[in-house]
């Protein structure tokens, strides 16, 4: 899958990109418009749905079953309502219900949020506020918390637990 940030996708096999060699210049995956870039690349495996996060702080989940297959080339649907409100997308990230995400503003203020908090919206719809910016603010980037990491916090937990005594 791939995303654009003024909020088109395009979910296509894999299997329609051919192999190439180290030099050659490769395949259209998406054709994109003047002035629009793709800030994501997603694989289906990497997780059930997909979390979309605009500048302004606002997003959502939404099942990639919701994303019709084409093929690559494509203009792609629509995947976000973007407006004056939200602004453009700045990332996405394929996500389960159990993983957490955390959020750079420019600022370099970072929250972290469970994605099981965040429901599930539908293809075109804008989200819900992820995160509070003063005006000058904005979403930077995103990034998924890797699960070895969350396993590795809980173990430490466990440690200074049985340390003072309680479990």
């Amino acid at each position: 899958m791939l995303f654009t940030k003024y909020g088109q996708c395009m979910r296509f096999h894999v299997s329609d990109v051919r192999s190439m060699g180290r030099i050659s210049r490769g395949v259209i995956g998406m054709n994109i418009m003047d002035g629009d870039s793709i800030i994501a690349m997603q694989l289906v495996s990497q997780g059930e749905s997909v979390m979309i996060v605009s500048e302004n702080g606002l997003g959502k989940c939404t099942l990639i079953s919701e994303f019709p297959v084409h093929h690559r080339g494509g203009k792609g649907v629509k995947c976000y309502k973007i407006t004056e409100k939200t602004g453009n997308l700045v990332g996405v990230k394929a996500v389960e219900k159990d993983d957490e995400v955390m959020l750079i503003n420019t600022e370099g203020t970072i929250i972290r949020i469970r994605v099981a908090d965040t429901a599930l919206s539908s293809r075109i719809t804008s989200g819900v506020k992820l995160i509070n910016l003063s005006e000058n603010e904005r979403v930077a980037s995103i990034a998924k918390v890797r699960k070895e990491v969350l396993i590795e916090e809980a173990e430490a937990q466990e440690r200074e637990g049985s340390e003072d005594g309680t479990l």
